[in-house]
């Protein structure tokens, strides 16, 4: 769920989930959201708005965008590819276990 995915994102990068879903721009922040917003759009039947509505009410297109920079930056970053398989791995892992 996207709930879960929120939990797990946050827990990864020692952030609370409302901090996750507030409106901070701060990078430390926004990087993870963006990976979150990704990971549900993946994982998940929900919509770009209903995503949206999740992080805090934003617009379906601030979770396209978020889609779209994390797919070109896993193509061009081996690390950042790495690092959503590993969170990809914990969220699958924890959706099995509960």
């Amino acid at each position: 769920t996207v709930g879960l995915i929120q939990q797990r994102v946050a827990g990864y990068f020692q952030l609370d989930v409302e901090t996750l879903r507030g409106a901070s721009r701060h990078r430390s922040i926004l990087q993870p959201r963006q990976l979150a917003m990704f990971l549900c759009r993946r994982l998940t039947d929900a919509s770009l708005p209903e995503i949206g509505r999740a992080f805090g009410g934003r617009d379906h297109t601030t979770v396209l965008h978020a889609v779209g920079k994390i797919e070109r930056e896993i193509a061009q970053d081996l690390h950042k590819k790495n690092l959503i398989d590993h969170l990809n791995q914990l969220i699958v892992a924890s959706s099995q276990a509960g």
